[in-house]
């Protein structure tokens, strides 16, 4: 028969282990949210961070739903989230502004609750217990993140928050660090004047996309368009009316662009288009529907004034497997080449009309003029 003290000492030895297990299990989830804010810290951007936010941290943590949500007056973060680059199936959200997170200053743990704001609640999902961070630092809300699980006892108003709320600090400058590294990226590859990306964004694109046709067996077609007498319209009203033009023009041509195509300013006067995917009837009846767009009314400039415009058009395409063996650059100066000489043509036979080429009209070589 055991003795009070043989007992006394069973019990300690139990609580004792258990204390250890506790604490080994904290040393593991310290290490492990340890380890993923240095990834949060290291993210080359957005879209790294994201998957390690929306991905990462839910198997790393054993989560059944983490969940994101980002103001963006601006905007700057939609532009972003339509980038080849970054996956469009995030479980995040965007809002205009922070009004939807209004009364949420601190972490908030339990149950999820009818009080939670709309945008926090997964849809089509009953979580049993929910951690709700908000983002942003000083008096600025930035959004918030929703870590939730299918256990009662894994989120619950008596626990200490230091880790969650140190957690959401380091989220937050990642998240304003990964937005300005975009933003600068952007300055680097958009043309100030029209917004629309620059001849060093398009170089580097038509490489890719060169790469890309090959492996999916697809046509490349490209559109060079000029405005037609532009120097009369700098010679008669003045650089800030030809600005004007540019910019209107560049609107009108993007009317007309798929989600998967490139517009950029080649320089001066001068635009192109990269079109994957398309036929030579198809790359016609665009460039004819964009010649028609740029005609169809006068740009207003100062003033009363208005300007009337045309533009000629010449394209080429580059069919499925089209030059294949050759180097990347070269087909690429191929393509090129074919649509200058096809806009060269456009010009010389009277302006404000399209011409195409065919593959092997021109000699190998690049921008002709």
């Amino acid at each position: 028969m055991d003795t009070p003290l043989a007992t006394e000492n069973r019990w300690l030895r139990a609580r004792l282990e258990t204390l250890i297990e506790t604490a080994r299990e904290t040393e593991d989830k310290l290490n492990r949210l340890a380890d993923l804010e240095f990834r949060l810290l290291q993210a080359r951007d957005l879209s790294h961070l994201l998957r390690l936010l929306l991905q990462d941290l839910k198997r790393d943590f054993e989560l059944d739903h983490v969940g994101l949500v980002l103001c963006d007056p601006t905007g700057d973060l939609q532009a972003a989230l339509e980038d080849p680059l970054l996956d469009g199936r995030w479980p995040l959200r965007l809002i205009p502004d922070a009004a939807p997170l209004q009364g949420l200053h601190a972490p908030v743990l339990g149950p999820a609750g009818d009080g939670d704001p709309a945008v926090l609640r997964p849809e089509g999902e009953d979580l049993a217990s929910r951690a709700l961070l908000p983002l942003g630092r000083g008096d600025q809300p930035q959004g918030a993140l929703l870590l939730g699980s299918n256990r009662p006892e894994r989120y619950t108003p008596d626990q200490d928050t230091f880790l969650l709320r140190r957690l959401a600090a380091i989220v937050s400058v990642c998240l304003e660090n990964a937005l300005a590294h975009w933003r600068l990226r952007e300055m680097g590859v958009t043309d100030p004047l029209t917004g629309v990306r620059n001849r060093r964004f398009f170089d580097q694109r038509l490489r890719d996309e060169i790469g890309r046709m090959d492996r999916e067996g697809h046509a490349l077609a490209c559109l060079f368009i000029d405005i037609d007498h532009f120097k009369r319209v700098n010679d008669g009203h003045g650089h800030a009316a030809g600005d004007r033009v540019i910019a209107a023009v560049a609107q009108r041509l993007a009317r007309h662009l798929r989600r998967f195509d490139l517009l950029a300013r080649y320089g001066g006067e001068e635009f192109v288009i990269l079109l994957p995917a398309l036929d030579d009837s198809e790359l016609r009846s665009i460039a004819e529907r964009m010649r028609r767009t740029v005609a169809a009314a006068p740009v207003p400039v100062e003033g009363d004034d208005a300007i009337q415009v045309t533009v000629s058009i010449g394209g080429a395409r580059l069919p499925p497997g089209g030059l294949q063996g050759q180097d990347p650059v070269a087909r690429a100066h191929k393509l090129l080449g074919n649509a200058d000489h096809a806009l060269l043509r456009a010009k010389e036979t009277g302006r404000n009309r399209v011409e195409l080429a065919e593959e092997d009209l021109c000699p190998q070589g690049g921008h002709a003029r």
